[in-house]
């Protein structure tokens, strides 16, 4: 528990703390699951590999995004990264649908286990869910990878200041 000090600390942080997150670019994703007979999804980049021996990740989801529940409870989920092909899903994922309509955008398919994935995306990794930490507003799902399919050339989406933008032609650094 905060102390009234430390809540006074955190709020004075918080705009310089966005401003310099901003600056963190990433490849913009979308995490799918199923839930119940329904697939859900979201635009997300805050995720990150956590280690290769047993390969796992990371997604940080809003307690009170709709996906938060489904995520939580099914036990798997689907990290599709987003390639520049891919621009137009992030307004529907990133709250312009909601539930079953956000999947009429892009080329869907499902896995033996029935978890959604972007058949064009740059890469589909499919999760089984280990752990699960909640901070804050958020919850830390932690996913070992079953499964990992590439697609297509390396062009990320990315994410950067409230914009998206294409990487490609990197120079690099020595």
């Amino acid at each position: 528990m905060q102390s009234p000090n430390q809540t006074d600390r955190a709020s004075a942080l918080l705009p310089e703390f966005k401003r310099a997150m901003r600056r963190l670019a990433a490849t913009v994703t979308i995490v799918t699951t199923r839930h119940e007979g329904l697939r859900y999804g979201m635009a997300a980049t805050a995720v990150t590999s956590v280690t290769a021996d047993p390969p796992t990740l990371l997604v940080c989801v809003n307690r009170k995004a709709g996906i938060h529940t489904p995520i939580s409870e099914s036990g798997s989920f689907c990290l599709n990264l987003l390639g520049v092909s891919n621009r137009d899903l992030v307004a529907p994922f990133s709250g312009g649908a909601a539930g079953e309509s956000r999947f009429v955008h892009g080329d869907w398919a499902e896995n033996d286990e029935g978890l959604p994935y972007l058949r064009d995306a740059q890469a589909c990794l499919f999760c089984v869910t280990r752990a699960r930490l909640a901070h804050g507003s958020h919850s830390i799902i932690v996913g070992e990878v079953s499964d990992v399919r590439t697609f297509g050339e390396v062009q990320p989406l990315v994410y950067q200041d409230g914009g998206l933008f294409r990487t490609s032609g990197f120079d690099p650094v020595d």
